[in-house]
């Protein structure tokens, strides 16, 4: 394990490959009528090499994390559009509904306990299970020009 630990901080890209690799063999199987899928296998197998502690420029996280975001979209885009009819306007209010009132719990509770604006925002990410703000959030607060404590 120590050996795989000084190469992966010597070429941290080994494991950025690792994981994609890992990631699209473990998306392969299938678990009854499930299919893990390549993308979520990748991010999954990222997460436990990231356990090392394999340090990765900035500039790679953010367009990974686009990249990885985009195929998301990518894979279940088609099917959203595909299944908009009457009969979703039901669950199209049902997801503005969740969004507003996880919004408005998140922004009151901050304010109640005193959280600071990124503890907050990883709230959010983490209730709503919404990769998508942490990366919003992250770029906003990284606008603010505040230290990082």
């Amino acid at each position: 394990m120590a050996f795989l630990e000084s190469i992966f901080h010597q070429s941290p890209e080994i494991a950025l490959f690792l994981s994609l690799a890992g990631g699209y063999w473990i998306g392969k199987f299938q678990f009854g009528k499930f299919q893990l899928g390549g993308v979520a296998g990748s991010l999954l197998v990222a997460v436990v090499l990231s356990q090392i502690g394999i340090a990765i420029d900035n500039g790679i996280k953010a367009v990974l994390f686009a990249l990885f975001i985009y195929a998301v979209g990518f894979e279940s885009g088609p099917q959203f559009f595909r299944s908009l009819g009457r009969k979703s306007i039901r669950e199209i209010v049902m997801a503005a509904v969740l969004a507003i009132s996880g919004l408005l719990t998140v922004v009151v509770l901050a304010k109640m306990f005193g959280l600071d604006k990124g503890l907050a925002a990883g709230i959010a990410a983490g209730g709503l299970t919404q990769s998508a703000i942490i990366g919003t959030a992250s770029s906003a607060i990284g606008k603010l020009g505040l230290a990082a404590d």
